[in-house]
């Protein structure tokens, strides 16, 4: 596997964990719309957005461990 291919992998990695966390918040609003969410939009939104980034971080762990295998793959094998 060539260099670029591994770092397009990790790229490809972090990108679709981007996506999974827009659709979530996709859904999330699509369940909380309402006169409660129109009325408290800031809490919403703060929600909204601890979501967002623990959704995020969970699926990325899985692109960054690639990585760092990648990378202490190259240096171990010295």
């Amino acid at each position: 596997m060539s260099g670029s291919s591994k770092v397009g992998l990790v790229i490809g990695g972090y990108v679709l964990a981007c996506l999974i966390a827009l659709g979530t918040i996709y859904v999330y609003q699509w369940f909380t719309q309402g006169a409660s969410a129109q009325a408290s939009a800031g809490m919403y939104a703060f929600g909204e957005l601890i979501l967002f980034v623990g959704v995020f971080g969970v699926l990325a762990l899985f692109p960054t461990g690639l990585a760092l295998y990648f990378v202490f793959r190259k240096f171990l094998a010295r």
